[in-house]
């Protein structure tokens, strides 16, 4: 930390050389030795720390414009004054308003960059908003000096690679994923990185019925075979110090996702393997070929048709009457999926259901009621579209917009045809059909099936943790980091839940064993949970004050409440997926036969509540009990919300 001495001569050092500039207009002062004094009087009464922002910042200004003043008239006693009392009151208000850290970390390199890159910004700002100007600088500059400007040379080891890339191009429902798994069950050491834990556990019963020994590896779970030779894994779990001889690499158009897009890229970038199976849609070709040709491989291109017909039928669909065995019904929130299904059951229709939320093994065994003709029609969300195998003969896609964590929003060309492709399953039916529910829709829907999907022009960088050694905040590595823009088509991945989850953790670093350490803080922050779920977060924040407590981490418990149904069993088994996730992360030992038997528990209860009582969660106006339009966000009928305030809503206003 600089003394108060140095920093005392530098604000005096760069006010009078601002004084000196040429082309300063001179404030017009009638009384110049009163408005001093008026000066002198207000500094000598302000006290740091107390003083508002504002007005330290225009101290800063009045002391300049009184400094030119008195060098332009060469009044000595003023300029005498200024250096010998101002300027060292200034000073303190200054080093009041910074944080213990941060006055110490003002040193002469700080001042230094003030001379270079801010000349004369400490007469017009005070040090609280200079200083992170200067870290800013720092770590931005560290930043670019340890990642490469080309994102494919962190992985060097791999660079003395030459791979080769069997990209298989094509829309869903074409065999890419068949043709690669038939690669892969010939590998002596093979990986399958996909989207979904089904989809791993999918490949690795696929994988198995070859006969081939097979392990599942998943952010959930992990199911280890003896003498395993493949390893299905979701993209997340992506070993990169394993060395393969096959590797597939499927639904690689995700590679543009904000959120989970980067895993996609570091997997192509550095997955250490001989012969790599991508699978895509065809709109991510050119991307996929950009970053092969960035590492200096060869690729082949095997490219796929549609195994059955898709047609988008004429008639608008209506609700529930033209609802028929097959359909798969679409819409965009966990709530609406109740409610259609809700309505069904009414109707003696049983449905299936999927939504994100919905553990895993529940979404499996709803898929499995559907295959098995148990339930003739599936209700979902986009979840649906992401390679899940359903006996599905039409898409309905009830709603043709979607909340994306921003607002509402239609539907994208890609995730139209991503979805609306899930229909003629083949060896099923011959032909696939999509709809809509109402004109406006249908036509909507129909635009987007038949357009072309545009070529994917970003692909997502996740954050490098050789800047985890950097020296500064996590949450200001992070900022900084995020804000540096990379080169074409790479764009940065979205880091809004891990600095919420860091602002959580913020509030009780005392608490928190580990907080300064920026690699522990840094698994802390990224473990995936439901930032939206506050119980999840509350028990996430519990684990970070506790975790050094025990060789394991206190048991999640069940809370009931009332009238919570199916969501009090959805969260508890999101805390048992935290508690396993953290565990792992944190190297705890986890009770693998309570977490198993806890998690079989809670799916039967999840399932309970789904295979009946569904009607509990239609939309009703919560005033007379009237049917609501499918889809509103609203939970009151019209009739009742133009009732005057003075007449109540009675339980008989809709006969």
């Amino acid at each position: 930390m600089l003394s108060r001495k140095k920093l005392i001569q530098f604000y005096t050092e760069q006010y009078e050389t601002e004084s000196r500039k040429k082309g300063k207009k001179v404030p017009k002062y009638a009384d110049a030795s009163g408005r001093m004094k008026n000066l002198q009087k207000s500094l000598r009464r302000a006290r740091p720390s107390k003083i508002p922002f504002q007005n330290l910042e225009d101290y800063h200004r009045q002391i300049k414009n009184m400094a030119l003043f008195a060098y332009r008239k060469k009044r000595e006693d003023l300029t005498l004054t200024i250096n010998a009392e101002l300027i060292p009151k200034l000073v303190d208000l200054d080093l009041g308003l910074l944080l213990k850290e941060q006055r110490e970390r003002i040193d002469g390199e700080f001042l230094a960059f003030l001379r270079r890159k801010l000349p004369g910004a400490v007469c017009m700002e005070n040090l609280f908003t200079l200083y992170p100007k200067f870290r800013q600088y720092k770590v931005k500059n560290k930043i670019v000096e340890l990642v490469p400007s080309r994102p494919e040379m962190e992985f060097p080891e791999v660079r003395q690679m030459h791979r080769h890339f069997i990209l298989h191009i094509g829309p869903t429902n074409s065999g890419k994923t068949f043709q690669s798994l038939e690669r892969l069950r010939t590998a002596e050491k093979g990986v399958y990185l996909g989207p979904l834990r089904l989809l791993a556990l999918e490949v690795y019963e696929q994988i198995r019925t070859y006969g081939v020994p097979c392990t599942m590896l998943t952010g959930q779970e992990c199911i280890e075979e003896e003498n395993s030779r493949i390893t299905a894994s979701t993209i997340e779990m992506a070993d990169f110090d394993e060395a393969y001889d096959i590797a597939v690499i499927d639904e690689a158009q995700m590679v543009t996702d904000p959120d989970r897009g980067h895993s996609w890229t570091k997997a192509i970038l550095g997955l250490k393997a001989n012969e790599i199976h991508i699978c895509m849609s065809p709109a991510a070709e050119l991307a996929m070929i950009h970053l092969i040709e960035l590492c200096g491989d060869d690729y082949e291109i095997e490219r796929y048709e549609r195994k059955t017909a898709l047609i988008c039928e004429e008639k608008p669909f209506a609700f529930p009457e033209d609802v028929q065995p097959g359909d798969a019904l679409i819409v965009f929130s966990k709530k609406s999926v109740l409610d259609v299904a809700g309505r069904l059951e009414e109707q003696g229709v049983d449905a299936s259901v999927i939504y994100g939320s919905l553990p895993p093994e529940i979404r499996r065994r709803q898929m499995h009621l559907f295959n098995q003709g148990k339930t003739t029609v599936v209700v979902a969300t986009d979840a649906i579209g992401m390679g899940l195998n359903l006996p599905v003969r039409r898409i309905v896609f009830l709603q043709a917009e979607k909340f994306d964590g921003i607002g509402r929003r239609p539907l994208t060309i890609s995730e139209v045809r991503q979805i609306a492709g899930r229909a003629g399953r083949f060896g099923i039916y011959n032909v696939g059909y999509v709809n809509a529910m109402g004109e406006e829709e249908l036509e909507f829907i129909r635009e987007h099936f038949e357009a072309e999907e545009q070529p994917i022009e970003e692909v997502n960088l996740g954050f490098p943790q050789l800047l985890l050694d950097i020296d500064g905040p996590l949450d200001e590595i992070l900022k900084i980091w995020h804000s540096v823009t990379p080169s074409a088509p790479f764009v940065k991945e979205n880091i809004d839940e891990a600095l919420a989850l860091y602002d959580q953790a913020q509030k009780w670093k005392s608490q928190i064993d580990g907080f300064e350490d920026k690699r522990t803080l840094y698994r802390m922050i990224t473990c995936p949970i439901d930032i939206k779920d506050r119980k999840v977060v509350a028990l996430w924040l519990s684990y970070c004050k506790d975790y050094t407590a025990d060789v394991s981490l206190e048991r999640p418990k069940l809370e009931y409440g009332k009238r919570k149904g199916i969501q009090q069993y959805e969260t508890y088994y999101k805390q048992l997926d935290l508690y396993y996730q953290f565990s792992h992360r944190m190297q705890k030992v986890i009770e693998e036969d309570w977490l198993n038997e806890e998690r079989n528990r809670t799916e039967m209860m999840i399932m309970k509540y789904l295979t009946k009582g569904k009607t509990n969660y239609i939309a009703r106006c919560r005033y007379c009990g009237k049917l609501l339009p499918l889809g509103t966000p609203f939970q009151v009928c019209d009739r009742c919300f133009h009732r005057k305030p003075t007449c109540a809503p009675l339980a008989h206003c809709n006969k």
